[in-house]
């Protein structure tokens, strides 16, 4: 198990244990940075829970076929994700090496989407899944013929395969636009604790891999209060044989009952290696076009990374500059003075121009602010190593920019007024 996961070898010899010896806990929290592999060691721990065998790596067991193509009815995927940016990678990789690998890439990547909308998590709203049940029925169609022969599949190539891709792709599109990307909404939690009590009532014999159910929650940090309290009722209270997978980037926007009640599993930053393994095997990109992954999807996403981390360090050579008027500037990277107030307005409105035209264009999809607010976060990590950075200063800046940042995915704000705000915010901090 987890033959499939780089660069986590302490998170995943932990988790392998633990499922070996039987005392995985029912409630469990991965949490570490974007692109870390934790979605794929939650889908890896969904497939060993529910496997009838031994959960080997290359088991052939029914629910293990369900698992790998992410079918398996007993597994319930929630939350938001960059899944148009994913579908979109994988598709290339499909295209420039078609073979069954890239065949189950791409079709998992579609199926984090679609699974989405399974009927359990949308019971009551007959009236809007209906409008997008033909999408569904098409992306289910047509990733039919993407099926590794083995499955099914017809074994498309060439030019059929192009047009099979990307017009997969444009329903993808249309899918995503019918989900929240700002929170995980209440009655969806209360729809998947209906369905685990109702389930758990009809399951077999306790401790069957046919019994066990797992619920997968991504960006768990993404809960209003209400959505929160209803996860807890159901963390505090939960049906025998379900396992609830909570993952997150932002481990301490979790509310600290919720927190309590989940044992935590640490996915660190990977090495360049590691990254760079993790894109020659699962993405078949053998250059040094790309630092790392993170960087890979940037550019997926039309940001490129080394413009993006110019703006972040002027953005904060500008605002200690200007907190610091009148006394020795801070060492920064790429050289740093007193930034001017004419500099530091310069960069707030290229910034905003930028945020603006992305939202303009790309609708919900505001990734840019949220792109940038990393940046800064890792530009603050690097200040604290050079040593242009006090602990104290990192610690108030972080917590500012973290609410500056939910404040933007939760609650809607514009990217301007996002921008703006955390700008004064920072000049205000000591």
């Amino acid at each position: 198990m987890f033959e499939n996961i780089i660069g986590q070898p302490s998170a995943v010899q932990t988790l392998a244990g633990e499922l070996r010896a039987g005392t995985f806990p029912c409630s469990v929290l991965l949490y570490g940075p974007p692109f870390s592999g934790k979605l794929s060691v939650a889908l890896e721990i969904a497939r060993v829970l529910t496997c009838h065998r031994e959960a080997e790596w290359a088991c052939g067991c029914p629910s293990c076929r369900k698992q790998r193509l992410l079918v398996h009815p007993n597994t319930v995927l929630m939350g938001f994700r960059y899944f148009e940016l994913e579908i979109a990678a994988c598709a290339d990789t499909l295209r420039r090496n078609p073979r069954t690998a890239s065949q189950y890439l791409f079709i998992r990547a579609v199926r984090k989407l679609t699974r989405r909308f399974d009927p359990q998590l949308w019971e009551g709203e007959d009236s809007r899944i209906r409008t997008l049940q033909p999408l569904l029925a098409e992306v289910e169609e047509r990733l039919d013929s993407v099926l590794p022969a083995a499955d099914g599949g017809t074994g498309l190539s060439g030019k059929k395969l192009e047009a099979q891709l990307d017009k997969l792709q444009e329903l993808a599109g249309k899918l995503a636009s019918g989900l929240s990307t700002e929170t995980i909404p209440i009655n969806q939690i209360r729809r998947a604790a209906a369905w685990l009590h109702m389930t758990a009532l009809n399951a077999p014999a306790s401790g069957s891999g046919s019994a066990r159910k797992v619920v997968i929650l991504e960006n768990a940090d993404r809960m209003h209060d209400a959505s929160s309290n209803s996860l807890l009722k159901l963390l505090e209270e939960p049906p025998r044989d379900v396992h609830l997978i909570l993952i997150t980037t932002r481990r301490g926007s979790l509310i600290p009952t919720v927190r309590s009640r989940l044992r935590p599993y640490l996915f660190v930053e990977r090495s360049r290696e590691a990254d760079r393994e993790v894109l020659k095997r699962i993405f078949h990109e053998e250059g040094e076009d790309y630092q790392s992954l993170r960087e890979y999807f940037l550019y997926w996403n039309d940001v490129n990374p080394q413009i993006l981390r110019s703006l972040a360090q002027r953005f904060v050579r500008a605002v200690l500059g200007e907190a610091m008027e009148g006394a020795s500037p801070s060492p920064l990277p790429g050289g740093a003075g007193v930034a001017q107030v004419p500099e530091a307005r310069k960069i707030l409105e290229e910034l905003i121009d930028a945020a603006s035209s992305r939202y303009d264009r790309l609708r919900k999809d505001r990734s840019f602010v949220s792109s940038f607010f990393e940046e800064l976060l890792r530009q603050l990590h690097l200040l604290l190593r050079q040593g242009g950075m006090s602990p104290f200063r990192l610690d108030r800046w972080n917590r500012a920019i973290r609410e500056q940042l939910v404040s933007f995915e939760s609650f809607n704000q514009q990217p301007a007024l996002t921008l703006e705000s955390l700008y004064y915010t920072l000049r205000g901090l000591e």
